[in-house]
């Protein structure tokens, strides 16, 4: 079978694309965990909350629910999608095959993109704290 000093990956079976949807006019590329106890909330404050900053979530992203532990190879997609922002909800950097040292809510640049890493959307709604940092992230990037 494998040698006690092989070295063995777990490769993610799924791309972040095949999970998106969404018109991508503004090429912001919106990546939440799927929580299937809040899915219909989670979507309409999203949908808000980016309202607020002048977009729209059909019309201006692509917008994947990720499961909960479930890798997604993503390096492939922002190669081929060439996203200008990518906004995280609740997912790992690890989740998407990244190895990244990020602060939530503060935007970076990587790999081509501005990306900005926040809480899980369910834990965002009844936050006041972590929805102005949220907002605060979004104002810098959008407005």
């Amino acid at each position: 079978m494998f040698a006690e000093n092989d070295l063995i990956f777990i490769a993610p079976e799924r791309r972040a694309a095949e999970l998106s949807k969404g018109q991508f006019a503004r090429r912001i590329w919106v990546l939440a965990l799927a929580e299937p106890l809040h899915g219909a909330a989670n979507r309409e404050f999203l949908g808000k909350v980016l309202a607020a900053a002048n977009l729209n979530l059909e019309k201006d992203t692509l917008f994947a629910e990720i499961p909960v532990g479930e890798p997604v190879t993503f390096s492939t997609d922002i190669k081929d999608k060439q996203p200008e922002h990518i906004l995280v909800f609740g997912l790992s950097p690890a989740q998407l095959g990244l190895t990244l040292d990020m602060r939530p809510y503060t935007p970076f640049s990587f790999y081509g993109a501005t990306w900005l890493f926040a809480d899980a959307l369910s834990a965002l709604q009844p936050d006041k704290t972590r929805k102005g940092q949220l907002w605060s992230a979004l104002k810098q990037l959008f407005l």
